[in-house]
């Protein structure tokens, strides 16, 4: 089941993704809204789900409450789905990690060249994480801890699964086969496509 907090956290990612392709601010701004609107409410938002399946909470737009009422109620959100597979594998392999977002993933990879959980775990085993500016004992020892979680199948709630098996609606499935997705090769510069 999808938590306030956990909508809010997939909210947030998905606004730091359109954040980093430079799409409207505004919009960008209406997720971190609408995040912030989650973490404030008292009961759980699944109750204000209607039966159009569109989460009724006043300040957000019909866009944003179809997708929302979808994530409250299927536990995914097609949006996220297809940003998540805009993104290099590596990047989308990096935020299966409990506590990893877009920015972190981005930064592991291009700064220590991490592309999977195995990696994540290996470099914080060996102290280089917390040499990376911004980060240090504490959180090399949250990645590391994340990372583990991976390795033993309990990816993040939300993690990123592929298109195609988001679309047929097995989840269980839809785990197993982005665990055992192959990573293709990045290029060295690598710019996010922009968000439709």
């Amino acid at each position: 089941m999808i938590t306030n907090r956990t909508a809010a956290e997939l909210l947030f990612d998905v606004a730091t993704i359109l954040e980093l392709s430079e799409d409207n601010p505004y919009r960008v701004r209406a997720y971190r809204r609408a995040a912030r609107l989650l973490l404030r409410q008292r009961d759980q938002a699944t109750v204000h789900v209607d039966p159009t399946g569109e989460l009724v909470l006043p300040g957000l737009g019909p866009r944003l409450r179809r997708k929302l009422g979808e994530l409250l109620s299927t536990g995914r959100m097609g949006f996220y789905v297809e940003l998540c597979a805009e993104l290099p594998d590596a990047i989308a392999e990096l935020m299966r990690i409990p506590s990893v977002g877009p920015k972190t993933a981005w930064r592991l990879h291009a700064e220590l060249g991490l592309n999977t959980a195995e990696d994540v775990k290996s470099a914080a085993e060996d102290g280089k994480i917390r040499t990376l500016y911004g980060f240090g004992e504490m959180r090399e020892r949250q990645l590391r801890a994340g990372a583990i979680e991976v390795l033993a199948g309990r990816p993040k709630i939300y993690a990123p699964v592929p298109l195609d098996i988001f679309e047929q609606g097995e989840h269980e499935a839809a785990e197993r086969v982005a665990r055992q997705r192959p990573l293709a090769a990045i290029p060295a510069q690598i710019a996010l496509p922009r968000a439709a």
